[in-house]
């Protein structure tokens, strides 16, 4: 084991600069998965003989910003299924490229009535085991940062940053199509396009929410048509103080799919145990009837204490009508006490198309 032993447990992963700038396509849970192997890769009593990980959901799930852990164990399989038949590829020389399965074997272990004990079992090949162990430069990261950012080149564009951020001062210029074999970027795909998904996506949202930031300047050069293009970019990398900021919340859904949601819509969803779609529902409407913050909460409390089943169809037509017991989008008479049936009906009675019109208008 040439590299050198990494501090902080299995809460820091080590990629080694090999498979950070090598070609592949991975989503951002994938990535997850990867950042979280490597945290274990040559922990604890690691031999280099040693190619079989497991990976506890116990041990892992509180490294998201999951609101809801219930489906933790679907929810990491599904990312990990998505490797079955993928891997990667390095160019060794100029004639020849190897190819690489991401994973030689995996096994999913789920325990019914104990989630925490679920495990999946992931098994590498030899050499990328090697590689790994053996690599003297890469990233050496704490995982809850790219772990919960949310957009795959973000992740990618972090690995090159921590990697480089200790070199030169931080400084160093990469070619822009060099960046782009990378990151998989079809060739049929315009600069602008790449840039903005490449460049100032990543740069609104590792900035502040990881313990780097980051400036870039654009290289351009002269085309014999006269055009300008970008040929490469200069990156200037530091690292700062640890920033524990929230970028996103995450509910997940009963097939284990995560829902990305804002504070806002988390906040309804923890106060009317409702979904991230009936949490929408009641802001574009709250928003379209002139409530406030302040309002729109309060109804929520005094709909918690209503005797309905069906809290979101009473919220939101208060929130339409008022507190005066809204008179029933079906009915002339007014009442205090709503039916499941009539708050049903006047959910579906709600049309959020002219909601989000009134809003789009003002």
């Amino acid at each position: 084991m040439n590299r050198k032993k990494k501090r902080g447990g299995t809460e820091v992963a080590f990629r080694p600069q090999t498979i950070i700038e090598a070609r592949y396509d991975l989503d951002r849970r994938q990535n997850d998965i990867l950042d979280i192997l490597l945290g274990i890769v040559g922990e604890g009593d690691d031999t280099e003989e040693n190619t079989r990980y497991e990976i506890n959901i116990g041990d892992v799930k509180h490294l998201y910003n999951l609101h809801d852990e219930s489906n933790a164990y679907s929810y990491l399989q599904k990312a990990v299924k998505k490797f079955e038949g993928l891997g990667f590829r390095l160019k060794e020389d100029e004639g020849t490229d190897i190819y690489y399965p991401w994973f030689s074997k995996i096994k999913y272990q789920k325990k019914r009535g104990d989630e925490n004990r679920s495990k999946i079992v992931l098994d590498l090949h030899p050499e990328v085991k090697e590689m790994i162990m053996s690599a003297k430069q890469g990233a050496y990261y704490r995982i809850e940062y790219p772990l919960n950012l949310t957009k795959k080149y973000s992740k990618r564009l972090y690995y090159l940053l921590k990697d480089k951020e200790t070199f030169n001062g931080g400084v160093f210029v990469i070619s822009f199509d060099e960046l782009r074999r990378m990151m998989k970027i079809p060739e049929s795909y315009a600069n602008g396009n790449v840039k903005r998904e490449i460049l100032d996506k990543p740069y609104q949202e590792i900035n502040g929410n990881t313990d780097i930031s980051f400036e870039y300047e654009l290289i351009n050069e002269k085309l014999p048509s006269g055009q300008h293009s970008i040929s490469a970019v200069r990156f200037k990398v530091k690292r700062i103080r640890r920033n524990t900021t929230v970028i996103e919340y995450e509910t997940i859904d009963k097939n284990g799919e995560a829902i990305p949601t804002t504070a806002e819509e988390q906040e309804v969803i923890d106060l009317l145990d409702c979904s991230p779609k009936e949490a929408k529902d009641i802001l574009r409407t709250a928003k379209a009837n002139g409530r406030s913050h302040e309002q729109m909460i309060e109804i929520l409390s005094y709909t918690l204490k209503k005797k309905v089943d069906n809290k979101v169809g009473y919220a939101l037509t208060i929130l339409k009508n008022g507190y005066n017991e809204p008179s029933k989008l079906s009915s002339e008479k007014k009442s205090s006490s709503w039916s499941n049936a009539e708050l049903d009906t006047a959910y579906s009675q709600m049309n959020f198309e002219d909601l989000e019109r009134q809003l789009l208008s003002n």
